[in-house]
């Protein structure tokens, strides 16, 4: 019985590992459709709020503001 609770933990703990992985790479991701939908419509404010986090660093960081950039002008 022991065996059976440590398979279902550690199949939580991929499950978790997983998820960790893939929110913030679908998070920047959604940059490119997001901005399509967004695009001259100023009554999508929320918008800039949500991601105002990835603006931050590419205002700080040169190579991730260039992916970005090339990322969104693919979308727009």
């Amino acid at each position: 019985m022991e065996d059976d609770r440590e398979k279902r933990g550690g199949a939580g703990c991929a499950i978790t590992g997983v998820v960790l992985i893939l929110l913030p790479m679908l998070y920047v991701l959604s940059t490119g459709p997001v901005a399509w939908l967004a695009n001259g419509n100023p009554s999508l404010r929320w918008v800039d709020m949500i991601y105002f986090p990835l603006g931050l660093l590419a205002e700080h960081c040169e190579p991730f503001r260039n992916s970005l950039e090339w990322y969104v002008d693919m979308w727009t």
